[in-house]
């Protein structure tokens, strides 16, 4: 998911690692249901929370939750409203059964397993983006509230934006009849996902399918529109774009990695690996943008169509309810 990040972001990767001190992450307690912070990228205890590496800053937030089944809460509270009905004689009312489901949670807590799920966080000092590897807007929307509490007044963090809408350019480059047509750079893979409109819209999804074909610009004809295309970018990434401007299921293709020289220790992989990944990246995402017609200021009309999310744009006064990385 990228962002851009407005003018009071800290302008050092000292002062942001200042800034994530504040939330650090600590392990759930016995009756506690969840758990956030920032750790250290690098996986060291007490190590740094933001590594700097090549001018790219990387840093990772935690999340930790301690899910008790719904049916144990049941099972408990109507051993307790057995109980009161066979002591007293009476069926407890509505609050005192909101009373019973507490305590049952609270008894239950400790019994439970503690899940826990890490959302790296890379940063662009240079061209202020900010990109994070989460897989759904909740946990993106738990990074960024973190981040605006932290990162002090006037921070501010929006939904990166571009002149024309990912889906209407997807649209254009499956309805295109040749490759000359598509942008520098990037060339249509073979997936992509179609969607008709109304209120029971008909999905047609192709996998490992050519995708120029007049089969696919049938159905864009009859008016389905693209929500997911998968792309190449110069044979070296593979990724799928969403109409929210996602990058889903990045895939560095057979060979990149293996320019790197060989790491002799896992600091230097850590290292090697960042500064090629954030490299690679790097360019992808300028000629992604490029292909969508440049990037717009944040509130400017673009082509969007799609309603933006609640977290599509974040300022510190506001408060917001894929595979493993690389590094």
């Amino acid at each position: 998911m990228l962002y851009r990040l407005g003018p009071g972001w800290p302008a050092s990767a000292a002062q942001l690692e200042e800034a994530l001190a504040r939330e650090p992450f600590a392990e759930c307690g016995a009756t506690q249901q969840k758990s956030t912070g920032w750790v250290a990228p690098r996986g060291e205890q007490h190590g740094a929370l933001v590594e700097a590496v090549d001018g790219q800053w990387i840093a990772r937030f935690a999340i930790e939750t301690k899910p008790v089944p719904g049916d144990a809460v049941r099972r408990k509270v109507q051993q307790a409203v057995a109980e009161i009905e066979k002591t007293s004689g009476r069926k407890p009312g509505k609050k005192e059964l909101r009373d019973l489901r507490d305590d049952a949670l609270l008894a239950l807590l400790p019994q439970a397993f503690a899940r826990r799920s890490q959302v790296t966080l890379w940063l662009n000092p240079q061209q202020r983006w900010l990109a994070l590897d989460a897989g759904s807007q909740g946990k993106a929307d738990e990074v960024i509230a973190s981040l605006v509490r932290v990162a002090g007044q006037g921070f501010a963090i929006h939904l990166l934006q571009t002149a024309h809408s990912p889906q209407a350019a997807m649209t254009g480059w499956l309805a295109a009849t040749s490759a000359d047509d598509w942008p520098e750079g990037l060339h249509v893979e073979r997936e992509c996902e179609l969607k008709g409109s109304g209120d029971e819209p008909a999905v047609v999804k192709f996998t490992r399918h050519e995708l120029a074909t007049d089969e696919v610009r049938q159905h864009i004809a009859e008016g389905k529109l693209p929500t997911r295309l998968a792309l190449g970018w110069q044979g070296r990434v593979g990724f799928v774009l969403t109409q929210a401007l996602q990058l889903k299921k990045i895939g560095f293709l057979d060979g990149v990695f293996d320019e790197r020289p060989a790491p002799a220790s896992a600091d230097e992989r850590f290292d090697a690996d960042v500064a090629l990944a954030t490299g690679e990246l790097r360019g992808l995402i300028t000629d992604l943008i490029a292909a969508l017609g440049g990037e717009i200021e944040p509130g400017t009309p673009s082509g969007f169509t799609e309603a933006p999310t609640p977290a599509s744009t974040v300022t510190e006064e506001a408060t917001v309810a894929a595979d493993d990385p690389p590094f």
